[in-house]
């Protein structure tokens, strides 16, 4: 097997090509960069997949990882190719996890397979329960434990949709449902909402970020890192809820210790 790391934006992509020295990294312009990595690796426009399959079978890939933010093709003013253009029209016309079953699709198709990428990371997800392990005042655990019910039905029901692997609630109240901005922007918008409209019997919004049904957790599962978890705690949020099947917890180490200095806390359903 010889393994390649196609390379979005983030520190992930890095730390991935660090724990397995010997892949390939195929890093997406604008988005990533080979000087990043000590890899053997190479630049592609994400506008030329045909350069992809070339540089991928120059180098004799067999299977791919694809791991890191890449942002969907904007105003496009450079002249595509007839199959380039075909596939980004289609990549801009559907919701995310369509979108990357076509891109599946299109690797398989030239005979590669793909697989997770939580597989190649080492200590990224968390047992079910409460951390830190301390105790953990009843009433706040149940303020916890009734917005990750409504925040996972809620998110749960919007699957269908292909959108949303986030939610923000406090108790039974939704601030905010993540959209094409992303996390860290859905953050900043429920926390301006809560900030104006604080309820002083709840402790603080909780972060809600889960696969969606039927989600492509090979290609797109949810991640948190450490500067999510920074930003929650700096926009006054409670706490955080994940799966312990299909989040991704990156930078666990670092979570852990701030979390344990901070009054923050993580709940793995």
């Amino acid at each position: 097997m010889q393994l390649c790391i196609i390379a979005g934006g983030g520190n992930l992509p890095i730390q991935l090509a660090k724990e397995n020295k010997d892949a390939f990294v195929l890093c997406i312009n604008e988005h990533s960069h080979s000087r990043s990595f000590k890899n053997k690796s190479a630049n592609v426009s994400l506008l030329n997949s045909d350069s992809w399959i070339e540089v991928l079978k120059f180098n004799n890939i067999t299977h791919i990882i694809m791991v890191g933010k890449i942002n969907r093709p904007k105003v496009i003013t450079q002249k595509l190719s007839k199959n380039d253009e075909t596939l980004i029209n289609k990549i801009n016309s559907l919701g995310d996890n369509l979108a990357l079953n076509l891109i599946e699709d299109f690797f398989k198709k030239h005979g590669f397979h793909i697989l997770p990428f939580s597989s190649f990371l080492k200590d990224c997800s968390l047992p079910k329960g409460f951390y830190p392990e301390k105790k953990i005042l009843p009433s706040f655990q149940k303020y916890i434990l009734d917005s990750a019910e409504v925040g996972i039905n809620l998110l749960n029901t919007i699957s269908r949709f292909d959108v949303g692997q986030s939610a923000v609630v406090s108790s039974k109240l939704v601030y905010a449902i993540e959209g094409q901005e992303g996390t860290d922007c859905m953050i900043d918008r429920a926390a301006s909402l809560s900030n104006k409209n604080k309820l002083i019997t709840h402790p603080g919004p909780v972060l809600i970020k889960i696969p969606k049904i039927n989600q492509n957790i090979n290609l797109d599962p949810p991640v948190v890192g450490f500067e999510t978890v920074r930003k929650c705690i700096e926009n006054n949020f409670s706490s955080l809820v994940v799966s312990s099947n299909g989040t991704i917890i990156f930078e666990l180490k670092k979570i852990m210790n701030l979390i344990n200095a901070k009054n923050f806390v993580i709940y793995v359903v």
